[in-house]
């Protein structure tokens, strides 16, 4: 396969013309999901292949998450990490719609399954251990992170994008909100009031649906009574993407594009990533009791895991072997290790910490509550 077309120095993004694929884009209307590179590693639209030196890059950011996921569950199995929500199998609709984004200006409204997104946009492995280990020092977000706080009721996430976007219209810095929302997310009404409320003022916002088939034990199919939920981009008027989610070339693509409408003051977009959740719900779920694990969830990580479809193209096109994986796999590790090394020399939060960051001012209840610890401390220490 020749190479000429990708000729752009390394770390030159290729960049979204809207030209390139007039017409082709994946809309609402269509019943095919847009795709780059096909499951085998073979390009189908050979014309929005990037830079390899970009391609590379996307793999090696897809293989640090899916080891950086690998981790947290051994933590967890091992009580050295709270319960966990695992993103594994849907990295490329994290970090290819994420590393869209600029971590200056823009800003993510993350759930709780965007340990990814959240990583690719600046925060470090450190703070994601020690939110995930329920620490204080965890639960605030850097200021060096435009990430606003991890949602666990959703989809509250979505709405903080709506009123974020606003606010960034308003003081005119040119920055975006990118939020995520499960499939069954969509299910709750307060989906529909962030999306009218963003498309009725043009605010700068792109919500994307994770569609990984399964809200914790419910299947797609018994959510929405349409095909594809993208289909409701035509009801608030606004740019509705249908994407293989698992093939992070499209996803980067269409998100570029989103990004840059949202920007040049066109309004937000709706995209839905096809992919689907190949390990449990949390590190607390057991699948089995919901699903056959050696029926569809299986083929999905052999057939169509979206780490492995970059890597065949890469093979493909020689530009990785056997040496460099050992050496990339090698250079994670030691990163995570240095993180949870940092993480595991910050001592243990004071029983008190349970009672703070809850409101801005306190409430009669919460002194009541902190006086109460407080007696209660004292007499274990006392014992």
């Amino acid at each position: 396969m020749a190479n000429t077309r990708r000729t752009t120095k390394k770390g030159a993004a290729t960049q979204t013309n809207e030209a390139m694929f007039a017409g082709s884009m994946p809309v609402a209307s269509d019943l095919t999901p847009f795709q780059i590179l096909a499951p085998d590693g073979k390009p189908v639209r050979e014309d929005l292949i990037p830079d390899l030196d970009l391609v590379e890059d996307m793999y090696r950011g897809m293989s640090r998450l899916r080891h950086l996921d690998d981790k947290f569950m051994s933590l967890f199995k091992s009580q050295r990490l709270g319960n966990y929500a695992q993103f594994g199998g849907q990295e490329a609709s994290q970090f290819g719609s994420a590393m869209a984004l600029n971590r200056q200006t823009d800003y993510i409204a993350p759930m709780y399954r965007n340990t990814a997104a959240m990583i690719t946009h600046g925060w470090s492995i450190q703070n994601a251990i020690m939110y995930w280990r329920g620490h204080p020092e965890g639960w605030r977000l850097p200021d060096t992170a435009n990430i606003l706080p991890v949602i666990i009721s959703i989809p509250g996430q979505v709405l903080h994008a709506a009123g974020a976007a606003l606010g960034l219209k308003a003081q005119g810095t040119g920055g975006v909100v990118m939020t995520y929302v499960g499939e069954g997310g969509t299910s709750q009404g307060d989906v529909h009031a962030a999306i009218n409320f963003a498309s009725a003022r043009k605010d700068p916002c792109v919500f994307i649906i994770e569609n990984n088939g399964w809200a914790i034990s419910v299947p797609r199919q018994v959510q929405s009574g349409v095909d594809y939920l993208v289909r409701r981009s035509v009801g608030y008027d606004i740019p509705g993407y249908l994407v293989d989610g698992n093939d992070i070339l499209a996803v980067n693509t269409v998100s570029k594009k989103a990004v840059q409408d949202a920007r040049d003051g066109k309004g937000p977009s709706l995209i839905e990533h096809m992919t689907y959740r190949i390990r449990p719900h949390t590190t607390g779920d057991d699948p089995k009791a919901y699903r056959d694990e050696n029926a569809e969830p299986e083929f999905w990580r052999k057939e169509r895991d979206p780490i492995a479809r970059v890597k065949k193209f890469l093979t493909l096109e020689k530009r990785w072997n056997d040496d460099r994986e050992v050496a990339m796999v090698a250079e994670i590790e030691t990163e995570f290790q240095a993180a949870l090394e940092a993480a595991d020399q910050v001592a243990s939060p004071r029983p008190e910490a349970l009672l703070e960051y809850v409101w801005q001012n306190d409430v009669w209840q919460i002194k009541e509550q902190r006086e109460i610890l407080k007696r209660r401390v004292a007499q274990m220490e006392g014992a």
